[in-house]
C-alpha cells in the first residue's frame, strides 16, 4: 500500500521493480523473407531465422530467438512475434541481428545470410507499427574483421570473429563442393543427372 510521510506519498518498490522500470521491451514481428538462395538439392530451402540482440555482454537478458522452419520454400512467411528485454541505458550500443539458415536434419544448418539494424534506428515509445525491409548480406573478411581479429584481449570480439569465421568457412566449403561437382558433370558427358 501507500504510505504517507509529510506532504508527499510514495509506494515502496523492490529492487526488481526499479530495475524493470529501467528496461524496455522490443517487440519484433517477423513477417517473412523473399527470394532466398536455394541451398537444398531440390532447388529450395528449409529456412528459419535466428534473432538476437548483440553484444551479449550488454544485453544479458536478450535470449536468442528462433523462428519456425518453413519447408521447401524460397519465400517463407512467418508472422511470428518476438520480445526482447532491453536495458534503457544500453539502447545506443545495441544491434538486432537476423541470421537466416537452411535447416538440415542430418548435417549442420547452412548459413544463408544476415541483416542487422541498430536499436537507435528503431522508433521508441511508439504504438505505431513500423515495417522494415532488410537485405541479407553474407559476411566477408574485410577490414572490420581484421580489426576485430587484432583485439586478442577482447573476449567479445574474439567470440564474434570465431562465429563469423565458422559461417564464412562453411559457406566457402559448400561453394567449393558445388563448383567442383559442377565441373565434374560438365567434363563427364556420360554421367547421369
Amino acid at each position: 500500500g501507500r504510505e504517507k510521510h509529510g506532504s508527499w506519498s510514495y509506494r515502496p518498490q523492490t529492487v526488481a521493480q526499479r530495475e524493470k522500470r529501467r528496461q524496455g521491451i522490443l517487440f519484433a514481428k517477423l513477417l517473412g523473407a523473399r527470394e532466398l538462395i536455394a541451398l537444398d538439392t531440390n532447388g529450395k530451402s528449409d529456412p528459419f531465422i535466428q534473432l538476437q540482440v548483440v553484444p551479449h555482454h550488454l544485453f544479458p537478458d536478450c535470449e536468442l530467438k528462433l523462428s519456425t522452419v518453413k519447408k521447401s520454400t524460397l519465400d517463407p512467411m512467418y508472422n511470428e512475434m518476438f520480445e526482447f528485454i532491453i536495458p534503457q541505458d544500453q539502447i545506443c550500443n545495441g544491434v538486432l541481428v537476423l541470421s537466416v539458415y537452411d535447416y538440415d536434419f542430418i548435417s549442420a544448418n547452412d548459413f544463408e545470410g544476415e541483416a542487422m539494424v541498430r536499436l537507435t534506428d528503431l522508433p521508441r515509445n511508439s504504438e505505431q507499427h513500423v515495417k522494415w525491409t532488410m537485405a541479407l548480406h553474407r559476411p566477408k573478411k574485410d577490414s572490420i574483421y581484421k580489426i576485430l581479429e587484432g583485439r586478442i584481449n577482447d573476449k567479445v570480439a574474439m567470440k564474434f570473429v570465431e562465429i563469423r569465421k565458422k559461417a564464412m568457412e562453411a559457406e566457402d566449403f559448400k561453394l567449393e563442393n558445388e563448383n567442383s561437382s559442377g565441373a565434374q558433370k560438365a567434363t563427364n558427358p556420360n554421367s547421369e543427372s
